[in-house]
């Protein structure tokens, strides 16, 4: 046996049987893909919860240090849970449902008290959460008691969060904890790339939740999705990079004489959330092409185990081991890299999603044979556990997602892109 990378130390944490570095064994794609999927098919049981406090329906958390009730962490478990797991995720999506403030805005997260936060900016993913679940059920009845909140959600966001210009700017710090883009930047001035996304995916939801269920008299979402997968590709696409960017939106529209500001300030940290375009359908063809390429380059996004949370070539890029924030500069995390995956393979790139599905997935089998566990993430260079032993939460769309690109299928997006 030979070490998987070069001299990295694997730091002791409590909980794990310490082996010292990860070892590459010899193991074969299906002796990898099955002991990944014996673990986290005994594994999810753990991050199950009942009914506590004003959460009135069993529920889902991140796993390790992880008890609380997170939107977008609940969202991706969600999706990659077992047809057994069913109750929990639905559970998921009714507490969150369930919890907006009288003006429409939604919770980001319920402690493990049962108490609702509404203070940290909440991911607009509801409307698709529901419809995805509503799909693997094949009944949307449940979600009809929800719908006005939904829709008073949405107009939440719009008013609040929704600039002249049509751009969704984050309120405060996202799920991506230390993107450089807005990390440490004023609240409310950054127009998120990955934001925009999950706001396409939100419109694609509520216009096909809305045909289910016979509404009349109710906005154009599918008009919405266009308008905003077309401010996308052509506002925050970077032509000389050929990348996706964030972009600055302080701006001062008092202070210009006659000629107007026609040109936005791209944020060019080359962040992850620049990959958020391929999984989110909504990048042209040609702006796939380059991002496929990007992703695929060793130099930039493609470490040893998965997709880095960063480009390689950036001077923000480091593999700090940091908590609160996590580190989302550098290392490798199974968000990052199974969401490029979909992407990759959403635009036809499927022997490149496959080859990066399996870096990660040989990664988790090492860690599961060697340290019982996984890890919330691995460094973008050795490919080496760094923090969270125990931690599962989005590491489970190992479950599905060499199954799904087979398939042609996408299990956190189903027919909404």
């Amino acid at each position: 046996m030979k070490p998987l990378f070069k001299d990295d130390v694997y730091k002791e944490r409590p909980g794990v049987k310490p082996q010292g570095m990860l070892i590459a064994e010899e193991i074969s794609d299906a002796e990898a893909i099955d002991t990944v999927k014996e673990f986290i098919d005994k594994a999810w049981r753990e991050l199950v919860r009942e009914p506590y406090g004003d959460l009135k329906y069993p529920y889902i958390v991140p796993g390790a240090t992880y008890v609380d009730l997170w939107d977008w962490d609940t969202f991706f478990v969600a999706c990659a849970l077992p047809d057994d797991g069913l109750e929990y995720a639905k559970g998921g999506i009714q507490n969150l449902l369930d919890a907006p403030l009288s003006n429409g805005r939604p919770s980001k997260k319920a402690t493990d008290e049962g108490e609702y936060n509404y203070y940290l900016h909440p991911y607009p993913l509801r409307t698709q959460f529901a419809y995805i679940i509503g799909k693997r059920l094949d009944d949307f009845t449940w979600i009809e008691p929800f719908m006005e909140k939904l829709l008073l959600g949405i107009k939440w966001y719009e008013q609040e969060t929704q600039d002249q210009d049509g751009f969704f700017r984050w309120q405060t710090l996202t799920g991506i904890d230390n993107n450089p883009s807005i990390y440490g930047r004023p609240k409310g001035t950054v127009a998120g790339v990955d934001l925009a996304v999950f706001h396409y995916r939100e419109y694609r939801a509520l216009a096909k939740l809305v045909e289910k269920m016979g509404y009349s008299d109710v906005e154009d979402f599918s008009s919405k999705a266009d308008e905003l997968k077309a401010l996308v590709q052509t506002r925050y696409w970077d032509v000389m990079d050929g990348f996706f960017y964030d972009i600055a939106r302080d701006i001062d529209y008092d202070a210009p004489g006659r000629q107007k500001i026609t040109w936005d300030t791209h944020l060019k940290f080359r962040n992850g959330s620049g990959l958020y375009p391929l999984w989110g359908g909504v990048a042209t063809t040609e702006q796939a092409a380059c991002l496929k390429n990007i992703i695929m380059d060793e130099e930039e996004f493609l470490g040893p185990c998965g997709i880095r949370t960063h480009s390689r070539r950036d001077p923000v890029y480091n593999n700090a081991l940091s908590g609160g924030p996590s580190n989302w500069q550098g290392p490798i995390w199974g968000l990052s890299t199974f969401l490029a995956v979909y992407g990759l393979s959403r635009y036809g790139y499927v022997a490149e999603a496959k080859e990066v599905a399996m870096r990660l997935i040989k990664t988790f089998a090492w860690d599961i044979r060697q340290n019982e566990c996984l890890h919330e993430y691995y460094h973008g260079d050795t490919g080496q556990p760094v923090i969270k032993p125990g931690f599962l939460d989005w590491n489970m769309l190992a479950l599905k997602v060499m199954d799904d690109i087979s398939g042609g299928l996408d299990c956190t997006s189903s027919d909404l892109v």
